[in-house]
């Protein structure tokens, strides 16, 4: 590295800080629990434990802007999966209440013998309504998505997932 190009990336560095620092200073960060139902609310069924998934969630919105995302264990008939739904888009507070629709990718980790693959790749649509009491957030949440890249030419799955959120503002 030459001394031109490694005083550049100090430079950089230091202009990237100097930008970050208060705009963090400004940004909320929250940090909870998630629970999702994804079994079908119009079947006529006794609820089982495989029909609902338990994580974490965590959220950084600054302004209108709010990037999210949330890790679920998920169980399946014949295997389960780590699922990570990461989100990008809009946030809006309207008095105690927090409106919020996002889009963003999905990995997941597929574990145990009879997986289809190893780890998929997809999309989702994340809509959510949150209760702001201070420093504690309420919410409910609905995920459309898509399993698959190979399934996007199909559509998202025709029932979100929906679910509740506890989440507590660290900054």
């Amino acid at each position: 590295m030459s001394v031109l190009s490694r005083r550049s990336a100090i430079v950089l560095a230091v202009v990237l800080v100097a930008a970050l620092v208060p705009a963090a200073a400004f940004a909320q960060f929250q940090l909870g629990a998630t629970a999702m139902y994804k079994g079908s609310p119009t079947a006529a069924k006794t609820l089982a434990a495989s029909d609902f998934t338990f994580g974490a969630e965590a959220r950084l919105k600054f302004g209108f802007l709010q990037l999210g995302g949330v890790a679920l264990f998920v169980r399946y008939d014949t295997y389960s999966s780590i699922a990570v739904l990461t989100d990008f888009g809009l946030s809006l507070d309207v008095l105690l209440f927090r409106f919020g629709a996002a889009t963003g990718p999905t990995f997941a980790l597929n574990l145990g013998n009879s997986t289809p693959t190893a780890a998929d790749l997809g999309w989702n649509l994340k809509f959510c309504t949150d209760v702001n009491l201070g420093s504690l957030s309420l919410g409910l949440v609905g995920y459309y998505y898509v399993d698959r890249f190979s399934n996007l030419s199909g559509t998202f799955s025709k029932l979100p997932w929906l679910g509740v959120t506890v989440l507590w503002m660290l900054f």
